[in-house]
C-alpha cells in the first residue's frame, strides 16, 4: 500500500510538473504575441484604397472576385493567386503588391491589395451600345461604369475612398445606377467625352483598342478634362486622323454644345512631332488659346461662334 501510494503521488507530482510547464509555455506564447486563436474560418480581400470615382458596390463586386475558391489563409500559393487574379481583372491597371492580413474578427482573415485601377474617361458610339475605354484605350465592362455622382459632406466619404474635398467641405460619391442613389439629394450626370470616328473594330472586354486614332482622340480628351469647361465639350472627332479623309481639314477636332443649344467647332488640328522640328502649334499654346477664349466669353465655349480655330500662333474664331 505504501508502494502503490507513492506511485501515486510520483504520478501526480509528474502531472502537476507538466501541467505547470505547460502554464508557463502558453504565458510565454501569449507574451510573445503568439497567442493560440481560432481557426480562421474565412478569407476576404479588400484593397489598401479606392479611387473616389470608384462605386463601392463595384468595389466590393471586384474584391469578391479576387478570392480564390475554398480560399486557406494559410495556403503559400494564396497571394500569389489572389495576384493572378488581380492582374487578369479589366478593372485593374497596375498591382503593386499582395498582402496577408489579420482582421479584428478571430475567425476572419484576408488578403490586402495594393493596386491601381482604370478610369473610365471616354466612351466609343457603337451604334446600338456605347463602349467605355481608359487612358489605354482598354475598353471596360459598359454595365459598371460610374453614371451618376452626388455631393456629400466629407465626413460621410468612408474612409477606403480617396477624398477629393472641395472648398466648401463637400466630396463625391459615384453610383453605377440610379436604384442605388440615396434619395433626396441632387445628382448629376457622370460626363464622358464620346470618341468618333474610330477606324478600328471593338476588342473584347478587357482588351486595347487597336490603331493610333483612338490613342490620339484620348490623349486630347486627357487635356480637356483637366479644364474647368470639360462639361461643354461633348466628342472628341478622330475621322480625319493623319489626313486620311482630307490633308487640308483639322486632323482631330472636338464638338462643344450645351444641352441642346447650338454647337461649335474646335479645330486642333494635330500633335506635333515627339522628335522636334515640327511646325505645328505646341499642344500647351494650342489649349492656352482656348482657355482664353473661355475667359473672355465668360466661361463659355459653346454656340457663342460657330468655330474656334486653335492651329494658328494666334487664336482665330468666327464672329457669329
Amino acid at each position: 500500500m505504501v508502494a502503490r501510494a507513492f506511485a501515486w503521488l510520483v504520478i501526480l507530482a509528474g502531472v502537476v510538473a507538466a501541467g505547470t510547464l505547460g502554464m508557463k509555455a502558453l504565458e510565454k506564447r501569449v507574451l510573445s504575441g503568439k497567442a493560440v486563436r481560432a481557426p480562421i474560418q474565412a478569407v476576404r480581400v479588400w484593397f489598401t484604397r479606392c479611387p473616389a470615382w470608384l462605386p463601392l458596390s463595384l468595389a466590393r463586386e471586384i474584391a469578391y472576385s479576387l478570392v480564390p475558391q475554398n480560399a486557406q489563409f494559410y495556403d503559400a500559393d494564396l497571394t500569389g493567386n489572389v495576384y493572378a487574379r488581380a492582374s487578369m481583372n479589366p478593372w485593374i491597371r497596375q498591382v503593386k503588391c499582395v498582402t496577408k492580413r489579420r482582421t479584428n474578427e478571430p475567425t476572419i482573415a484576408g488578403v490586402e491589395v495594393d493596386c491601381e485601377f482604370r478610369k473610365p474617361i471616354a466612351r466609343v458610339d457603337l451604334g446600338n451600345q456605347d463602349a467605355y475605354v481608359d487612358i489605354d484605350a482598354v475598353r471596360l465592362p459598359a454595365r459598371d461604369v460610374p453614371q451618376w455622382v452626388i455631393e456629400v459632406p466629407s465626413s460621410a466619404v468612408p474612409l477606403c475612398l480617396q477624398r477629393q474635398q472641395s472648398p466648401n467641405g463637400t466630396a463625391q460619391l459615384y453610383f453605377r445606377d440610379n436604384d442605388a442613389l440615396p434619395p433626396n439629394r441632387p445628382v448629376k450626370g457622370v460626363h464622358y467625352l464620346t470618341i468618333a470616328g474610330v477606324a478600328a473594330s471593338p476588342p473584347a472586354v478587357g482588351k486595347p483598342w487597336q490603331g493610333q486614332d483612338i490613342r490620339e482622340g484620348l490623349r486630347l480628351a486627357q487635356l480637356v478634362l483637366e479644364k474647368p469647361y470639360a462639361n461643354q465639350i461633348i466628342t472628341v472627332d478622330v475621322r480625319n486622323y493623319n489626313g486620311r479623309i482630307s490633308r487640308r481639314e483639322p486632323y482631330l477636332s472636338m464638338r462643344a454644345q450645351v444641352g441642346d443649344g447650338p454647337y461649335t467647332d474646335i479645330r486642333f488640328g494635330r500633335f506635333p512631332a515627339p522628335e522636334g522640328g515640327d511646325y505645328e502649334i505646341s499642344s500647351q499654346d494650342k489649349m492656352a488659346n482656348l482657355d482664353q477664349y473661355w475667359a473672355d466669353h465668360n466661361g463659355m465655349l459653346a454656340g457663342l461662334s460657330t468655330y474656334i480655330d486653335l492651329q494658328y500662333d494666334e487664336l482665330h474664331y468666327s464672329v457669329n
